[in-house]
């Protein structure tokens, strides 16, 4: 699977995780929920197929890594046929990101000819400031006040401006402004416009476009949840059922407004509802973090392959005589630490008299040239494999049948 492939499928099930979330999760704070929703477009942002984490197969976390599903990655055997697709996945979705950023780039126009609309009709409503709660009279928002309009929104990112059509009565103008003043201490302007331009993006993706929906919703919630208990649950849900029924004027995609489409309804049924956290929500997040975890895990995180020590010489190191089939059951011997097939083999030696690399030692020993063959001796070059030091050593056997070790050079064995 390509490395684009791995992105698209390892968001899809996050995302489609947090979408669960949200379901399951119908009545727990908007706060909550909105981070669910967020999580969920985020992982769309991450080159999961590109991110690799080596993790060694001796740490304390292997085998909780290998528990989560990740597993040591292979080679991939790339095909003609696996290239062609992996191009065209790659420069559909290169089309695709070009359309989404065409259509934010419209936004962004819509947006800047509609404020400058706004702002050549509009005139100065800092005196709104004395009808403020203390806690909201000092956040930094130029008010406008846009003449022969019922707009009720806040822009802007670094300059936040708070726009307010003047057809609204005194107690609708109260509540949209306390409403959108909310909106910029929370600085859900600058979310709103990331939230916009994710969906953008992926525009041909109704799972990104559900989880923006949901996403803006949750802004709102909150700032109705806010603007609820700071004026008073029944006069905030009157006046803003007020102003949804009235006509809020249409507002830009990025901008905070109350008239915000498809979610006026669901704005209030959130507003009379008891929200609270339950001990099955509590389980219910932690089992879609578990799941998360395990997900991304089984992509970035890759098991380092245990470095292979070949404990023996392999059939092209050491000839097929009875000298070297000695020698190969000679050092199988010592690094299994089977002193009584070391008896066997030497004969007249113990194995506490000869020096060879048993476990004990700080690594095994492996034959790295042959420098003499003949069928019953053989002289050969040996490598230690606690610091890589070589040696020379000489092996005779008394005949093919027994292949018992009739000489031992021990000495250049040791070290």
């Amino acid at each position: 699977m390509s490395a684009l492939a791995e992105t698209l499928v390892t968001a899809l099930v996050l995302s489609g995780l947090a979408a669960c979330g949200l379901a399951l999760l119908p009545r727990t704070p908007p706060r909550i929920r909105f981070g669910l929703a967020v999580a969920g477009l985020a992982a769309w942002l991450v080159p999961w197929g590109a991110i690799r984490i080596a993790l060694p197969a001796s740490s304390a976390a292997a085998p909780l890594v290998e528990w989560l599903g990740a597993v040591e990655t292979a080679t991939p055997v790339t095909t003609e046929a696996s290239l062609d697709t992996s191009v065209a996945l790659g420069l559909t979705f290169a089309a695709a990101f070009l359309v989404g950023f065409a259509l934010f780039m419209h936004d962004c126009v819509a947006l800047r000819r509609c404020l400058r609309g706004w702002r050549a009709r509009s005139r100065c409503g800092e005196h709104l400031r004395a009808r403020l709660p203390r806690e909201l009279a000092g956040v930094a928002a130029d008010i406008r006040i846009v003449e022969g309009s019922a707009v009720a929104a806040a822009s802007g990112a670094l300059r936040p401006t708070i726009w307010l059509g003047d057809g609204h009565t005194q107690a609708q103008l109260e509540v949209a402004l306390v409403h959108e003043l909310w909106h910029v201490r929370a600085r859900d302007p600058v979310w709103i416009g990331l939230i916009a331009a994710v969906r953008r993006a992926y525009w041909w993706n109704p799972l990104v476009a559900y989880l923006a929906r949901q996403a803006v919703l949750m802004i709102e919630s909150v700032c109705d949840h806010r603007c609820a208990a700071q004026l008073g649950k029944d006069r905030y849900v009157s006046e803003l059922a007020s102003l949804l029924l009235t006509g809020v004027a249409p507002a830009p995609r990025l901008v905070a407004a109350i008239g915000a489409a498809n979610l006026d309804v669901q704005r209030l049924r959130l507003l009379r509802q008891p929200l609270r956290v339950r001990a099955c929500d509590v389980a219910i997040v932690a089992a879609l973090a578990v799941s998360a975890t395990a997900a991304a895990a089984g992509v970035v995180v890759e098991r380092a392959p245990t470095p292979l020590v070949e404990p023996v010489p392999s059939a092209r190191d050491l000839p097929a005589t009875p000298a070297g089939n000695a020698l190969g059951a000679l050092l199988r011997a010592a690094h299994a630490g089977d002193s009584a097939q070391l008896a066997e083999l030497l004969g007249a030696y113990t194995p506490q008299e000869l020096p060879l690399p048993l476990p004990h030692t700080s690594g095994q020993a492996r034959v790295v040239d042959v420098l003499r063959s003949e069928p019953l001796r053989m002289e050969y070059v040996i490598e230690s494999g606690a610091g890589g030091a070589r040696y020379v050593g000489a092996i005779a056997v008394a005949d093919s049948k027994s292949a018992r070790i009739t000489e031992l050079d021990t000495k250049l064995l040791a070290w």
